[in-house]
């Protein structure tokens, strides 16, 4: 069976049905699936042949598919293949304490590293509610599962979470204040990209449509007792709901376009960031 190894920040739902289901299998695949603590890691993993795959941030390809000045100091040939979701609910949680977006000034608030694509989207968010980014403290604090553990332990008062973790920290009594949407209906979430010289990727392709469809049209309850058996937060009610909320749930069958990656460039602009070419956008989305 081909084998594949794939990093991941937060669980995938898809990955996890298949596996339920035995579409995986089904294709003549074996997967291996990790967590990866964050994208320097990630990327220095996929380039080193460690992973084959890589469920990630567009804006990470961005980075390090298409310039050396990013943390791994090398540019790696990587496209997208799928665009998997639109943020899953990702949105700017804060502690309940905290009253007004003003008060963020007096509390740490928690990126993955300052100059993710992540950060950027924090910072905008915060400056649409009105509030200077500049006037914050800013602490890195790595991947997502990671920062909802530091927002529910008190370590700092607000960050950037999606999926699970932002339905934890819901549960918890985090508040959200703003999401994706709120700075564009065609932010792209969570990419599955490999090397561009990499393995076929076609039977793991045709197992996660097939799989995202079933998601996305089975009775939820169905849903519910599949991807709940070994996860409680992917089986509740409040997760079944951001997957299934366009435009920021899974996405069918989905190229991601360059229209969608200009939405990065925009805030990478905004942020005064490193921007890649109008060419490079239409490279890695295989247009």
């Amino acid at each position: 069976m081909p084998h594949l190894r794939i990093g991941q920040f937060s669980r995938s739902p898809v990955l996890v049905a298949a596996r339920r289901l035995g579409w995986d299998t089904a294709e003549g695949l074996t997967l291996d699936i990790s967590p990866v603590p964050s994208s320097p890691a990630q990327f220095a993993s996929l380039r080193d042949g460690e992973i084959d795959v890589a469920l990630t941030s567009p804006d990470n390809v961005l980075l390090y598919a298409t310039t050396d000045k990013n943390p791994v100091g090398s540019r790696i040939p990587v496209v997208i293949h799928r665009g998997v979701d639109g943020g899953l609910g990702l949105g700017l949680v804060a502690r309940p304490e905290i009253s007004e977006p003003e008060g963020l000034v007096e509390v740490p608030v928690a990126v993955d590293v300052l100059q993710s694509g992540f950060a950027m989207l924090l910072k905008a968010m915060i400056s649409r509610l009105g509030v200077d980014p500049a006037r914050l403290t800013f602490v890195e604090e790595g991947a997502t599962p990671k920062r909802a553990d530091r927002l529910i332990e008190g370590a700092v008062g607000a960050t950037i979470l999606n999926a699970e973790s932002r339905v934890r920290a819901e549960a918890q009594g985090m508040r959200v204040w703003s999401t994706s949407s709120d700075i564009s209906k065609n932010y792209p979430g969570t990419v599955l990209a490999s090397l561009d010289d990499g393995p076929d990727l076609s039977p793991l392709l045709r197992m996660w449509d097939r799989t995202t469809a079933w998601l996305l049209d089975a009775p939820a309850r169905e849903v519910q007792e599949v991807i709940g058996q070994d996860y409680a937060e992917l089986g509740s009610r409040e997760y079944i709901d951001i997957m299934r909320t366009e435009p920021t749930g899974l996405r069918r069958h989905a190229r991601v376009t360059a229209e969608e990656l200009e939405v990065l460039v925009t805030l990478r602009e905004e942020a005064g960031a490193y921007t890649p070419t109008r060419q490079d956008l239409r490279t890695l989305a295989l247009e």
